[in-house]
């Protein structure tokens, strides 16, 4: 338990946040999954349908990351000075979902180009794409903060936001090459017009959901806009050593996500062709990427609904290490089972990523967590830099993955050239494929719950926190108003 000097035990009257906002909130994620989880493919996009390295690509898509990622913190700080008469995060909600969803169709343009001589365009418009995404997204998840001054609310709306959130990528991973499926073999479509179509309309309806969300919710913990030098904020975040565990753990859960990259992408198309290879590609991704993507997606959903309930009966902390010991055990067996048996390894799957939805939802209420404890310790409240670390955290997880994904399939050979319809990869490149989703995820997990062994900031100590923190704003209000 933290060291603290909390003795106040008022109870505080806090703001019931309707159940129509919630849900407003939670389908603004929906939204932004939708059109992020496009992404998911960018890696297949870029060696199966530009033509470029396996190595080159994941090294496109890591730096890119990189630099989105340093630009997290920045995004923050801005969120932080916002001053409007709509908040500080809602402006933002408002005047980003267009131009994300233009340029994520962008991304996916066939623009007749491969090879070396597409890569320009694919690092200019991801650039593109992931600032204005930071723009948006920075925001929207400082909400989960300001939007109720509550707690156990903040609980219940994170999990609500993760478990119908998730429902976007579930939708659009799993939908996608369905949609691809019709416009190929149904409107005509070319091979890379296909794809291009499909995200367009994941992009179009994705950018309606996240605009929603601005016209129905509202910011209700008020703190004031920050005057202090531009990255002073920044340095507050050594003084939790709670967040600090919690961003250490995020970088280490990457290696996990290496299975996440390469389950619904390179394993489909490849190694569940080698157990078809009578069915068309075609064929196969657009029933095998729905069944083995929605799977995982309602694990995940699962993790979701269970995790306020543990919450209440157990340490965020122990819930955590307990989750990734179950993750590690199930991958590691995984692969020592194999995948000849299809279905079996597909149930497999559900129980590998049931810590994933428990994992989502408890850093993002950790977060909230820490947002407190850096008010209580320094008397600033900084929702925006805070939660830019969430995504920070995210996009280096992504970077890394993609990194190792890339590296992998350079190691073991493998060729985005070819037909799937007429040859196969290598055994040593299926190998190295299901060696990503399973061993590699494994280890994930076993080096994401390492940093908890360590983190100290329980209940108790964090809703006494909160009472001091709401107890302080009212005798400042009681202050000011008798001046």
């Amino acid at each position: 338990m933290e060291n603290t000097a909390i003795t106040t035990k008022e109870s505080v009257a806090h703001e019931i946040v309707p159940i129509k906002e919630k849900l407003s909130f939670a389908f603004t994620n929906t939204g932004q999954t939708m059109i992020y989880g496009l992404f998911s493919m960018l890696m297949l996009y870029m060696t199966d349908y530009l033509g470029i390295d396996a190595a080159i690509a994941g090294l496109i898509i890591t730096l890119t990351r990189i630099f989105d990622a340093i630009n997290d913190p920045i995004m923050g700080q801005i969120v932080d000075r916002t001053k409007s008469r709509w908040g500080k995060c809602r402006p933002y909600m408002l005047f980003t979902p267009i131009p994300v969803a233009l340029a994520a169709i962008a991304m996916f343009a066939p623009i007749g180009l491969t090879g070396a001589k597409a890569i320009p365009y694919a690092v200019i418009i991801y650039l593109i794409f992931t600032m204005i995404y930071t723009a948006n997204d920075i925001p929207y998840w400082s909400m989960s903060s300001v939007i109720t001054t509550d707690p156990k609310q903040r609980t219940s709306i994170v999990t609500l936001t993760r478990l119908i959130g998730s429902l976007g990528t579930g939708i659009c991973v799993g939908g996608f090459w369905f949609v691809n499926k019709f416009f190929i073999n149904y409107a005509g479509a070319s091979f890379h017009n296909g794809f291009f179509f499909s995200a367009i309309v994941f992009c179009v309806i994705g950018a309606a959901l996240m605009m929603q969300g601005f016209f129905f919710t509202k910011e209700r913990a008020k703190s004031e806009v920050a005057q202090e030098k531009f990255f002073e904020n920044i340095k507050l975040i050594p003084k939790s050593k709670p967040l600090v565990l919690l961003l250490i753990a995020g970088a280490l859960y990457s290696v996990m996500a290496v299975g996440m990259t390469a389950l619904t992408t390179y394993f489909v198309k490849w190694n569940v062709k080698e157990i078809f290879p009578n069915m068309s590609s075609v064929d196969i991704m657009s029933i095998y990427t729905p069944v083995i993507g929605f799977l995982p997606a309602i694990a995940t959903v699962v993790g979701l609904l269970v995790t306020p309930f543990l919450i209440k009966k157990l340490e965020k902390r122990t819930i955590l290490i307990a989750s990734c010991s179950f993750g590690a055990i199930v991958n590691i067996a995984s692969y020592f089972i194999g995948y000849s048996n299809i279905y079996l390894f597909i149930a497999l799957r559900f129980f590998a990523f049931l810590p994933v939805g428990i994992w989502t939802s408890m850093t993002t209420i950790l977060i909230g967590d820490n947002v407190d404890y850096l008010e209580y310790k320094t008397g600033k409240r900084v929702e925006g830099t805070c939660f830019s670390l969430l995504t920070f955290m995210g996009k280096f997880q992504n970077s890394i993955s993609v990194a190792i994904t890339g590296l992998v399939l350079s190691i073991v050979g493998y060729n985005g050239a070819l037909n799937p319809d007429v040859t196969n990869q290598t055994p040593k490149a299926l190998n190295g494929i299901f060696i990503m989703v399973t061993l590699i995820s494994g280890l994930g997990y076993v080096l994401a719950m390492i940093p908890f062994l360590f983190y100290k900031l329980d209940k108790k100590t964090h809703l006494l926190m909160v009472e001091e923190n709401m107890r302080r704003k009212a005798l400042l209000e009681e202050s000011t108003t008798a001046e």
